[in-house]
């Protein structure tokens, strides 16, 4: 695509970055004589006018949230404008480096540089949560640093503005590993959420890894279920224990038990920075310390961050984790084996979230027709669930290993065709070929539909079809919420 000269009132230099459905270019205006980011939506790559709107409204939640907040740590929003052939935003120009840049290239930052990290983030977000304005994507590719130490919060486009009636595309959105559980379980969601990814990222800024990691599922199942080793477990001393309180509090599953404010974390950092033995200046006037950390740290780490090469990826196939969490996760005295065809029905109508609701139901059913009929009240039609219970019972009367009752061993299941799953698409006798332009186009629809998940959705979809877009298809429908797949197909099908 080629680099326009001007977008509204601004002349375009050069291209800053390209993503899936759009371009940030860096402009200059004439009126102001400053330079400015231009976050543009070239709306022919959305398809349908559907998502055109979606996208042009994501768009203007962004300018209206950001335009609540006056603080030097969200970068600034100057315009919202939009035309017949994009929606751009024009934006404060910043010079520096996402975090995820710099850690790419410093893994582990200095301890003052961490907690100077962490007191601008959650000085910014004091701001936005008390104009009502929650961000819910905080991680570090939206967050700025500066060669002088300034840190910028950006990308509000997902955020939520409090009684204003904006919300997301989808209601489960965000990035994985660092969404709070009531954003997973689509419940009401505030500012708390945003603590708990504040906790996770002070976690990866700590221990050089992330807090949850695998595959899309394996996060969302860690982070609904599990705790990982405190910081000063994983840093092997390193790092002060003191922080781990800090962390394990932002990342309590129940946003009760978290911080009440950005402002309660904020403090409660500094506090324990000081005693740890971090560079910090003495207060003012009260307990918010300022993080002293020499400017050539911050330079050498951006500096870095330039030179460094973008951190791959993570694998969308099965991984060590997954592999570990089909086993660890498993309740005491149930088959893995019986578990996981029962969730793999389950899913067929409810998607990933199958393999929790199970798992979770088996820790209190003795047996596979009780834990069938537990799960099966997540399935909201009748006759699909009727349809479940057939398929997680049928050729089995298993008992969990280790009961007092007898069992029948579990009938052989046939291998020699393919057996349709109630609530996906039938199998067509002709394979057809997956192209990187339907691949593409799919995208775009399945991100209307899930949010910022969708490509690690289409990625795995893409590896595990063996190049069949019928098949390719079919998982993207599995992947959706049942409510939604009726829907989903209809647009998919329209693709080809």
């Amino acid at each position: 695509m080629a680099v326009p000269e001007r977008i509204g009132k601004y002349t375009i230099s050069e291209v800053l970055g390209r993503g899936a459905m759009g371009v940030v270019y860096k402009g200059f205006d004439p009126h102001i004589h400053r330079p400015v980011a231009i976050k543009v939506i070239h709306k022919e790559l959305l398809g349908d006018n559907e998502a055109q709107d979606s996208i042009a409204a994501r768009f203007r939640n962004e300018a209206q949230a950001v335009g609540r907040i006056a603080h030097p740590g969200v970068v600034a929003i100057y315009e919202f404008g939009e035309d017949d052939s994009a929606a751009y935003i024009a934006m404060e120009f910043v010079l520096g480096r996402n975090l995820d840049e710099v850690l790419a290239g410093t893994p582990l930052l200095d301890e003052a540089q961490v907690v100077r990290i962490m007191e601008q983030l959650l000085g910014a977000l004091a701001v936005a949560h008390a104009h009502g304005v929650w961000h819910r994507d905080i991680k570090p590719a939206n967050l700025i640093l500066t060669a002088s130490g300034q840190v910028k919060l950006t990308d509000f486009g997902i955020a939520r503005i409090e009684h204003a009636g904006l919300t997301q595309v989808s209601s489960m959105i965000g990035t994985p590993g660092y969404m709070a559980p009531e954003q997973y379980m689509g419940e009401g969601v505030d500012h708390r959420a945003d603590l708990f990814a504040c906790g996770v990222l002070l976690y990866r800024l700590l221990t050089g890894r992330p807090a949850f990691s695998g595959s899309a599922e394996v996060i969302m199942y860690k982070i609904l279920n599990e705790h990982p080793p405190a910081p000063s477990v994983v840093s092997e001393g390193r790092r002060p224990a003191a922080y781990d309180a800090i962390v394990a509090r932002a990342m309590a599953k129940l946003p009760a038990q978290r911080f009440t404010s950005a402002q309660e974390m904020r403090q409660a950092l500094l506090h324990i920075a000081s005693g740890a033995g971090a560079a910090v200046a003495p207060p003012a006037g009260g307990s918010d310390a300022t993080v002293i950390v020499a400017p050539g740290q911050w330079a050498g780490a951006v500096d870095v961050a330039a030179r460094a090469t973008p951190p791959a990826r993570p694998p969308s196939a099965v991984t060590a984790a997954s592999t570990s969490m089909r086993t660890a996760a498993v309740p005491t005295g149930w088959d893995p084996q019986e578990l996981s065809r029962i969730e793999r029905a389950l899913a067929s109508h409810i998607g990933p979230m199958a393999r929790l609701m199970v798992r979770q139901a088996a820790g209190s059913c003795n047996d596979v027709v009780s834990l069938a009929t537990a799960v099966s009240v997540h399935i909201l039609e009748s006759g699909r669930r009727q349809a479940f219970m057939s398929t997680a019972t049928a050729g089995s009367q298993a008992q969990p290993l280790g009961s007092a009752l007898g069992a029948a061993p579990s009938q052989a299941r046939p291998t020699g065709g393919a057996t349709q799953l109630p609530g996906t698409l039938a199998p067509t006798p002709m394979a057809a070929v997956l192209s990187e332009d339907f691949r593409a186009r799919a995208l775009q629809v399945m991100v209307r539909h899930l949010g910022p998940i969708a490509r690690v959705v289409v990625k795995r979809a893409g590896d595990q079809c063996l190049g069949d877009r019928n098949r390719f298809v079919q998982l993207l429908v599995e992947a959706a919420a049942e409510g939604d797949r009726a829907g989903l197909q209809r647009e998919l099908a329209a693709l080809a």
